[in-house]
């Protein structure tokens, strides 16, 4: 039997100030009936907030505090929002009814006179978010030592004039005192507390706070964030739950007189619409054709905010898609021609980069933390946090991407550097989830990597990274442990390393800027259903609107290879890619700020192979000073000519700098050393020609030109300039 108590507050309705300041950009609120939202606000970046009708209720889920109760809205900052970098701390937008210091809010012996943010014996985590129909429920654990753990369930409702939140404790052998309200002591309001049950009780302490809490804005995300001083006499409101061997319920109700319960909708306001939410279907894109690969589009409509940053597949068939904005779709009949339902799982993620599939679970690398989603076909769904074991300012920037799972079936994630802050633990790294949430580092120095993918029968990490300072054009990086890729990364990265480093790791393959500004996500293809280009790498880039394609070969132990050119003229800035079950390849697009030759806000595309082969170069293998091109057919007798090759060196600066121009070996800027094609010699079955090239260096990227290659019916080399990053020089 569940023991239940109930306890009432009653507290005027006063102005707590606040100043915004944030003028010059509009924000973005979300629409009605959204349930809730994790946000970076001042109090706490990991922030949930859930809507009480006209009341905001934020929680802390690191402090496991409601932080901030206001009375209005939540102003959304960022690109995705607001359509502009900064600001990017969401903001409460109105008045603020009550605020609770930066604590865990229970404690083992009785509260004094004396406040103290500590909690000895007893820790707090958060465990997850629960919705369903339109009540949302949070769940943690209080941790004590040696003892098991008491599970919290806290769920905040909409009252008459308030809200309330109800609480169901697990069983324990101990007592417990729950801090319900924090006051200013010169309040003019009105307190009426009372308990049902002999056992329990409610009681009030007029108390000196002195603490500091942090202020957390945008500029603070990139240096330090200020801090704020608390000195005041307050009334503190606490509840006492004594031991209990079944689980235990009780109520806390706020009202405030004058509030309300519900707000006066405006007639335009939107609705958020969970559940079904549409439906299209593809269809063939007008204009110049790709001549052996088809490409589809799917008509979006505009509500549906399908700016994709995640994609894979559930066992039924199902693309599941998150969004930047926060959303996670579920698109039924993709791969089957007909019409494709849309469903809107959920909505209110911070800014999701990545989604993965497993055992019909998702899991969602949001910026504080990854998570797993767990759903029926109705409307309840369960958010578990996995872990949040890495700093998060609220930048802007501060992206974390993936998760992929690697050959042991582990979690491994990729952390932005960029605008990062050394004490911000494992900003820039690659890492990998251990035990109870735990992340290890396995390697630093990344900037922005908005791809990670696996590669391989041994399931190999890549990580694509972009260009901008310390990074001279986008890369694409093996992930292994104890590299340093080259942008300065956070703890645990030694603090003095953090204004830079003299060499780092160089990536398996450099993407020359003329082809590709801002590489994205990647998928190996793995039949010969997409084409002849089996076992390789497709890889996107955002602001060209493209894809490229990569193949790998390893050198002394060591991954490098080369990329091509393949298909371009996307009609949103590519973002994911992702092969279905029918074998064709799904490019997800966004754009919003950033800069993107592409027309649209959002796309969903579908590329099939024909079944017409290219005539193109299927790879490029090194060994010594020869390279070996292998094409799709064979070659007329004029790829044997030294001459219809053109072969240059060049390789790119490490420094601080943005970007990097070419350097030829004399170190002259944009510039490229041509190097002697001594021979070029057809193989018997004239599908690979051997070039034994003077001259060649480690450590360059070797560009290649090619001039009147043709196959038998005189079709010219689908593409004629490729790039092999040269790292090693093998011997043999």
């Amino acid at each position: 039997m569940i023991t239940k108590l109930s306890f009432a507050l009653v507290a005027g309705f006063v102005v707590f100030g606040q100043a915004l300041g944030q003028a010059k950009v509009t924000p973005a609120n979300d629409p009605r009936g959204q349930l809730f939202r994790h946000a970076p606000m001042p109090k706490a970046t990991r922030t949930i907030v859930v809507p009480l009708g006209p009341i905001q209720f934020a929680f802390d889920t690191e402090n496991l505090r409601a932080h901030t109760v206001w009375h209005g809205k939540l102003d959304l900052y960022g690109p995705q929002y607001a359509h502009a970098k900064r600001p990017f701390i969401a903001q409460p937008n109105g008045v603020v009814l009550i605020e609770n210091p930066p604590s865990l809010p229970w404690r083992l012996t009785k509260p004094g006179d004396q406040f103290n943010t500590n909690s000895p014996g007893i820790e707090g985590r958060f465990i997850s978010t629960t919705t369903k129909g339109d009540v949302v429920t949070l769940r943690y654990q209080l941790l004590r030592k040696g003892q098991p753990p008491v599970e919290v369930e806290m769920t905040p409702r909409p009252t008459e004039g308030g809200f309330s939140r109800t609480f169901t404790l697990s069983p324990c052998n101990q007592s417990f005192w729950f801090l319900a309200n924090r006051f200013s002591i010169d309040w003019d309001r009105l307190t009426h507390l009372h308990a049902d049950g002999e056992s329990a009780r409610s009681f009030k302490i007029h108390t000196q706070l002195n603490y500091t809490e942090l202020n957390i804005t945008e500029a603070g995300a990139e240096t330090t964030f200020n801090k704020t001083e608390v000195n005041e006499k307050a009334e503190l409101h606490w509840i006492h739950i004594p031991p209990h061997d079944k689980p235990v319920t009780f109520r806390v109700t706020n009202t405030f007189p004058g509030l309300t319960h519900q707000s006066k909708d405006t007639p335009d306001e939107p609705q958020l619409k969970l559940g079904h939410v549409g439906s299209s279907r593809f269809r063939t894109r007008v204009g110049r054709k790709a001549p052996h690969y088809s490409i589809d589009f799917l008509p979006l409509k505009k509500e549906w905010e399908l700016l994709v940053t995640g994609m894979d597949w559930l066992e039924d068939g199902r693309l599941a898609i998150c969004t930047w904005p926060g959303d996670v779709f579920l698109l039924s009949g993709v791969t089957r021609g007909q019409s494709i339902e849309v469903r809107r799982l959920l909505s209110g993620l911070n800014e999701p980069m990545g989604l993965l599939v497993r055992d019909g679970k998702l899991y969602v690398s949001q910026k504080p933390e990854l998570t797993e989603i767990s759903f029926d076909e109705g409307d309840a769904v369960t958010l578990r946090r996995v872990s949040a074991d890495w700093g998060y300012s609220g930048h802007y920037n501060a992206f974390s991407y993936g998760p992929v799972a690697d050959r042991n079936d582990r979690f491994v994630l990729a952390n932005a550097g960029h605008s990062g802050r050394w004490d911000m633990k494992f900003m820039g790294w690659g890492i990998r989830q251990g035990d109870e949430g735990v992340m290890t580092g396995i390697s630093s120095g990344f900037r922005e990597p908005n791809g990670i993918s696996t590669f391989g029968p041994k399931r190999d990490i890549f990580v694509t990274d972009n260009q901008g300072h310390w990074t001279a054009v986008c890369e694409l990086n093996h992930l292994r442990p104890d590299k340093y890729f080259g942008r300065p990364s956070a703890t645990p990265d030694p603090k003095n390393l953090y204004g830079g480093r003299g060499k780092f790791t160089p990536p398996a393959v450099w993407f020359p800027y003329t082809l590709a500004k801002s590489v994205s996500g990647m998928t190996e293809i793995t039949d010969d259903k997409f084409g002849p280009f089996k076992g390789q790498l497709i890889v996107g880039d955002f602001q060209n609107a493209l894809l490229t394609r990569v193949f790998l070969e390893k050198v002394d132990g060591e991954y490098q290879g080369v990329v091509f050119p393949f298909l371009r003229g996307f009609r949103s800035g590519v973002n994911r890619l992702s092969f279905g079950p029918d074998g064709n390849l799904y490019v997800g697009g966004l754009q919003r700020t950033w800069a993107c030759i592409a027309p649209d806000s959002a796309s969903l595309e579908r590329v099939s192979f024909n079944g017409a082969t290219t005539y193109s170069v299927v790879k490029v293998v090194a060994i010594h000073d020869v390279f070996f091109v292998k094409f799709t057919k064979p070659a007329k007798p004029s790829a044997a000519n030294p001459d219809n090759y053109d072969v240059s060196q060049f390789l790119y600066a490490y420094h601080a700098g943005y970007g990097s121009p070419r350097y030829n070996f004399q170190g002259e800027k944009n510039s490229q050393t041509g190097l002697h094609v001594k021979s070029a010699t057809l193989s018997t079955d004239r599908k690979s020609v051997r070039l034994v090239v003077d001259g060649l260096k480690e450590e360059h990227v070797t560009e290649f030109k090619c001039y009147d290659i043709v196959d038998d019916d005189s079709n010219e080399l689908w593409h004629v300039i490729f790039h092999y990053t040269l790292n090693r020089i093998p011997q043999s």
